[in-house]
């Protein structure tokens, strides 16, 4: 989750650009300033490559992405120094950093030394930084007529490649009636995918989708034999995938982009996007399809109309993260709410608080059984809590010593999948007695997890670098 409050002072700060300088700029802030290589970013914002994202900041009169950086990286400092009165030295020892290049670092961005700057204040150092931003040089001149409608038709068609660059065919079927199962928890294969996986997805049909949060895109994986079988390009970060059983349809949180983006998985492309006030993090449809539930860094549950293509309604929650999950009735969605330990019930068709569980440490991800019953939450804190929701009472609470931030439970009930982020591990248990019986040793950082409709075969993005596929 990106740091909200450096966004916004960098968001603020800044005049209205493009929604690709918006990208960047939230990926800048999003790690502090500490930027990755210009491929990199192009990549996570969706870009072909370094030049295209040079073209881009100059044309929004933006400096280029190292001097953007810099002045990232100075701003968070500062931030940091006046929340809690700290100097550039212990800041810099903090992220292991050569004091003496973070004071050249401050000098060479500013032209001020840091003395200067926190004498200065936050105001003067965003008004230094809008002049900068402003500079003369850095606006491109005005092209001639034909030459500029030439290059408007070419980033027309880069933009429609982008989109539609790639096509796979997933031949969409009806899902299978045998009695659904669980896998025998193998680690049968591996595929590599860069980009940072975070979300998997798998259709009726068995194909699977794949969020690349620094790639802007969608993998499609056919599961026999596994493969990547096409990309789908999306808006910057795309988060949380959900899919839609009515329809040939995917919703996908693109969290820079300030949207959901509509898939059409037929055709395997972007669609359509719908705004959301700020990056949209987790995601849940309703049962009936009708309404997807997003929440955002601005600490809001928005409420989209599939129908209608807008958010119709929106609630604040207090430090939201990107677990959600809605009950199989449709009545109340629930919403972890990340550091403040509570996980709240909310009525879908108030948007009102009905009821708020206690259960301390870091609330991440949610879901809830078939039947209603049972609410299981992953926590940072290391542990699984498992809470009745007939009388709102806790049932069990299973320790790992270690933090668990994602969660799936098996299509036939009998198995809760748990990923240990830090550890490398997914670990299941037995859903009747909440006992652990087995441990999955994926390595790098397992992030979320989806078991196709018979039960028999999961998948688990890795943020690492890989998918792995389970029998």
């Amino acid at each position: 989750m990106p740091p909200l409050r450096l966004t916004n002072v960098l968001q603020t700060a800044l005049p209205p650009l493009s929604a690709t300088s918006r990208a960047v700029v939230s990926a800048l802030a999003c790690c502090n300033g500490h930027a990755s290589s210009a491929g990199e970013i192009a990549a996570w914002v969706g870009l072909r490559d370094r030049h295209q994202l040079a073209r881009g900041l100059r044309r929004d009169g933006l400096p280029p992405l190292e001097q953007l950086a810099g002045w990232a990286r100075v701003l968070y400092w500062m931030l940091e120094a006046e929340a809690g009165d700290r100097s550039l030295l212990e800041l810099a020892r903090r992220e292991q950093l050569d004091p003496a290049v973070a004071y050249r670092l401050v000098q060479r961005v500013t032209g001020l030394r840091w003395s200067q700057v926190r004498r200065a204040g936050l105001a003067a150092l965003l008004a230094r930084f809008r002049e900068r931003c402003r500079d003369p040089f850095s606006t491109p001149r005005p092209r001639a007529g034909a030459q500029a409608r030439a290059s408007a038709g070419a980033d027309a068609a880069a933009a429609r490649e982008r989109l539609g660059w790639a096509r796979c065919e997933p031949g969409w079927a009806e899902p299978r009636r045998a009695r659904p199962g669980h896998p025998a928890a193998v680690l049968s294969e591996r595929l590599p995918v860069g980009g940072s996986p975070f979300d998997v997805a798998i259709a009726a049909d068995g194909t699977a989708y794949l969020t690349r949060l620094h790639a802007a895109a969608v993998e499609c994986l056919a599961l026999a034999p596994f493969r990547v079988t096409g990309s789908i390009a999306t808006g910057s970060a795309p988060t949380a995938i959900v899919l839609s059983s009515s329809s040939r349809v995917a919703y996908v949180t693109n969290q820079f982009a300030e949207e959901v983006a509509v898939i059409d998985l037929s055709h395997t492309r972007q669609t359509g996007t719908i705004p959301v006030p700020g990056h949209p993090l987790g995601a849940a449809l309703s049962p009936d399809g009708r309404k997807l539930y997003s929440v955002t860094n601005l600490d809001r549950l928005c409420a989209i109309s599939i129908d209608a293509g807008r958010v119709v309604a929106s609630m604040p929650v207090a430090q939201v993260c990107t677990g959600l999950a809605v009950h199989p009735s449709g009545r109340w969605v629930y919403v972890p709410t990340w550091k403040v330990g509570l996980i709240l019930e909310v009525d879908t068709r108030t948007l009102q608080i009905t009821r708020r569980f206690t259960v301390g440490g870091v609330a991440q991800d949610v879901a809830v059984s078939a039947d209603g019953l049972t609410l299981y939450a992953a926590n940072e804190a290391g542990w699984l809590d498992a809470i009745h929701l007939p009388t709102g009472r806790p049932l069990a609470r299973v320790q790992f010593g270690t933090a668990a931030l994602s969660l799936a439970v098996s299509p036939d009930e009998a198995v809760i999948y748990v990923g240990l982020l830090f550890a490398g591990r997914v670990v299941q248990i037995d859903r009747p007695t909440l006992r652990v019986y087995g441990s999955l040793r994926t390595g790098g950082k397992p992030r979320r997890i989806a078991f196709d409709a018979s039960g028999r075969t999961a998948l688990i993005a890795n943020e690492a670098g890989w998918v792995d596929l389970v029998r």
